[in-house]
C-alpha cells in the first residue's frame, strides 16, 4: 500500500512539474486568431478537409 501510495505520489509531482514548466516557457493555449483557424492549420499547417 505504501508503495503504491508512493508511486502515485511521485506521479503526480512529476506530472505538475513536466505541465508547470511547459507552461512556463511554451505555454498551452492558442491565441484567440489560432483558435478560430483551428490547430490543424495554426500548428500542423494542414487542412482538416481536402481542397480536391
Amino acid at each position: 500500500m505504501i508503495g503504491t501510495a508512493l508511486g502515485v505520489v511521485v506521479a503526480l509531482v512529476g506530472g505538475f512539474t513536466v505541465y508547470g514548466v511547459i507552461k512556463a516557457f511554451h505555454g498551452l493555449r492558442l491565441s484567440q486568431e489560432e483558435e478560430y483557424y483551428g490547430a490543424d492549420l495554426s500548428v500542423h499547417k494542414i487542412g482538416a478537409v481536402s481542397q480536391d
